[in-house]
């Protein structure tokens, strides 16, 4: 452990993939993963001198600087967020509570996001040398601050410090509570994170596996308990263009439900739907087995929860759109409309605020087609177009691109917009026409490390 604090500490180096920071946490963001570098959880342990009274002196502001941190952070605001951070842990310079680790290691979060990453990267290792002096080295409560080290390098491009990191605090998690412990989910996350930005697709899909591996080995794979891990690996293989890896996850989820709740059972829903739209997306409608047994399972449960009723109808209102049935869809998201009014806590008019996107598919670049692993971009097309009340578009226009070299595809593009179908907007439950849509695509390209700009990519037509 000694030796590699000691490489941890090392001043932080220009990281030699460009702008592959902030591909790596683009695609965090989009696999749905976590928002940013979440804050870590608080942990509860003794602190490491103790209070004799967290009531008077300077412990007594304690609580309102870390109520205002954690509000700062929640909105994002790290720049105000970093005053009651580094509050919280001079407040405890003479006298320390149990949640000063915490508070050293959301204090290096902060500085991360505002780049300041030498003295995140300190105040993390501090928070893992405070664990380890109160509780040792092979405490689960350095997790935590191993976790928050991590990400400080992922948001400095650090990647590969960022993967030994997490392997550190994977071996700890699994020495406490199991080579197959599902507790070791999130660092799994992130570590694909880390992996997404060294460009290595292959090992980033491979430990998103493993996740779910994990969850089978420990509660079986019929067990209920294993679906929510199915249903993330499906979004991460729909979010890697691998839809038919996603229909294969749905396909699991219902088989089980199906053998333990029956073949008309409301939960049968959830992953019913997910079929349809990967059948959008690839068959279009030419198959129409899980449309028919979506449209079954509704009309058997028509008392089933309003909001799980309502994206049902949602979903066979878009299977309507894209096989031609105007009428039919607008029926559809009528209902959909009328049964999502029924829960009074669900934003009813945003869900159906603006055009959606039922099923876009980009042309493939080299970075999709896995050719090769090594470091790629995040580059993006942004289009205007308008949306007819049938779903359709017109007026399609690229307006924005930004990322790479001068890109001679956006025709194709262009006219993979034009093919795409909508759900319309819905305004209380009609279909209408919306003008000045706009759509911003995120693609991948390949850094050209001797040109220092990325390749232009490799399209399909």
């Amino acid at each position: 452990m000694q030796s590699q604090r000691k490489k941890k500490r090392a001043k932080p180096r220009k990281s030699s993939h460009g702008s592959i920071a902030l591909a790596a946490l683009a695609a965090l963001a989009a696999l749905g993963l976590a928002q940013g570098l979440a804050a870590q959880p608080n942990e509860k342990s003794e602190p490491a001198t103790a209070s004799r009274d967290l009531a008077t002196g300077e412990l007594a502001k304690l609580p309102a600087a870390r109520r205002y941190r954690d509000a700062m952070i929640d909105a994002r605001d790290f720049s105000t967020a970093l005053k009651p951070a580094m509050e919280a842990v001079e407040m405890q310079a003479k006298t320390r509570d149990a949640d000063y680790p915490a508070d050293l290691t959301i204090l290096g979060r902060v500085q991360a996001e505002l780049g300041q990453v030498d003295k995140a990267e300190a105040n993390c290792l501090a928070a893992v040398a405070a664990v380890e002096a109160s509780d040792g080295e092979f405490s689960l409560k350095l997790l935590s601050p191993y976790r928050g080290l991590s990400r400080v390098y992922i948001r400095a491009g650090r990647y590969p410090e960022a993967i030994t990191t997490l392997q550190t605090a994977r071996e700890l998690s699994q020495r406490n509570l199991g080579l197959f412990n599902v507790e070791q989910s999130p660092l799994l996350d992130d570590m694909t994170t880390a992996y997404l930005g060294l460009g290595d697709t292959r090992e980033a899909q491979r430990i998103q596996i493993e996740r779910l591996d994990n969850a089978i080995k420990r509660f079986g794979a019929t067990d209920q308990r294993v679906i929510p891990f199915r249903y993330h690996l499906a979004d991460y293989y729909e979010r890697s263009r691998l839809p038919t890896s996603a229909r294969d996850q749905y396909t699991e989820v219902l088989k089980t439900q199906e053998a333990q709740l029956g073949a008309a059972h409301p939960s049968l829903l959830a992953p019913l739907r997910q079929l349809v739209h990967i059948d959008l997306l690839t068959d279009q409608t030419q198959h129409g087995e899980a449309r028919e047994r979506l449209a079954s399972v509704l009309e058997q449960n028509p008392n089933t929860d309003p909001v799980e009723r309502g994206l049902a109808l949602a979903s066979l209102g878009d299977w309507a759109v894209v096989a031609g049935d105007a009428a039919a869809a607008r029926a559809y998201y009528q209902q959909a409309w009328t049964a999502l009014s029924q829960k009074p806590d669900f934003d009813v008019a945003g869900a159906f605020a603006k055009p959606e996107m039922i099923d876009f598919v980009a042309p493939l670049s080299s970075v999709d087609r896995g050719e090769r692993s090594r470091p790629y971009a995040w580059a993006e097309i942004e289009f205007k177009l308008d949306v007819d009340a049938d779903g359709s578009p017109r007026n399609v226009q690229v307006v924005h691109h930004e990322g790479a070299q001068p890109w001679p595809k956006e025709a194709d593009y262009s006219r993979r917009v034009r093919e795409t179908h909508f759900r319309p907007r819905l305004v209380a439950g009609e279909p209408v026409t919306t003008d000045n849509v706009e759509f911003t695509h995120y693609f991948r390209v390949y850094v050209d490390k001797k040109k220092k700009s990325a390749d232009v990519p490799n399209e399909e037509g």
